[in-house]
């Protein structure tokens, strides 16, 4: 299910890839389509997790890229199982908890590693998640500076995988990261498997930092100071749970009507 993706990896030069299951798909993915589409001005590539065929069908007749790829026929209670019995902490955790927290480990990776097994010669990608979104168009200056090099934004000494680039000259490194990635999820052991990764393999490489609250900021949204400097960034993004209870404005009608 790592490899076996379904679907043809884009050609374009530059552009920008998020991943996610069905249920982010049609919950955040027409944001991240409407805004990025138009403070960026680059294509979009999807890679879906078990989409529905009428969620595929839907992406083809807006003509976005995509690709998809099955997990049904990964054991997840297995995984869970395995992961609850290696980690103390997570034993008084339910193992439909700890499978959905594999899923999601998985569905986080699993842009780097499509990414990693295919990236051409050439291709300069930006890498998002998709419960992010543009809130504004970069400036020249800002726009030269994330494709110089490899680009992520830090927080608390870690490499952030929400909104970050890859360079075509660290394609090898991409390669690398996918497979560390790949034995990683299929050991069962860990979660946070992307970032853990990122660290591992570019964190030792030279690569440009992006400026955490000019790019994007990592900070939960607790008060109305906090949203006002989320709102001030390029990107927005809450993390954890705050940041996916805010109201969803944009609809899959609203990405056929700008078509």
């Amino acid at each position: 299910m790592f490899k076996d993706v379904i679907g043809d990896w884009p050609t374009y030069h530059r552009f920008i890839l998020c991943s996610c299951d069905e249920i982010y798909l049609n919950k955040y993915f027409p944001r991240f389509y409407k805004t990025f589409t138009e403070h960026w001005s680059l294509p979009i590539h999807v890679h879906v997790v078990d989409p529905s065929a009428q969620s595929l069908e839907r992406l083809s007749a807006l003509e976005i890229s995509h690709t998809h790829c099955e997990t049904q026929g990964h054991h997840w209670l297995a995984s869970a199982e395995k992961l609850r019995a290696s980690n103390p902490n997570y034993q008084h955790d339910t193992i439909e908890h700890m499978r959905q927290a594999m899923y999601e480990c998985y569905c986080q990776a699993q842009r780097f590693i499509v990414m990693g097994h295919n990236l051409q010669a050439q291709q300069h990608v930006i890498v998002a998640d998709v419960d992010a979104y543009a809130l504004r168009r970069p400036t020249e200056r800002e726009h030269d500076r994330l494709f110089n090099d490899m680009a992520f934004t830090t927080f608390n000494r870690r490499l952030m995988a929400t909104f970050c680039h890859f360079h075509p000259n660290r394609k090898e490194q991409c390669l690398t990261a996918a497979s560390l990635m790949t034995t990683m999820v299929m050991d069962s052991r860990t979660l946070g498997v992307d970032q853990k990764v990122l660290k591992q393999v570019f964190g030792s490489l030279p690569y440009t930092e992006l400026t955490n609250g000019e790019w994007i900021r990592h900070f939960d949204v607790k008060t109305q100071n906090d949203m006002k400097e989320h709102n001030q960034c390029l990107i927005y993004h809450e993390k954890g749970t705050r940041g996916k209870l805010k109201t969803v404005e944009t609809t899959w009608t609203d990405i056929e009507k700008q078509r």
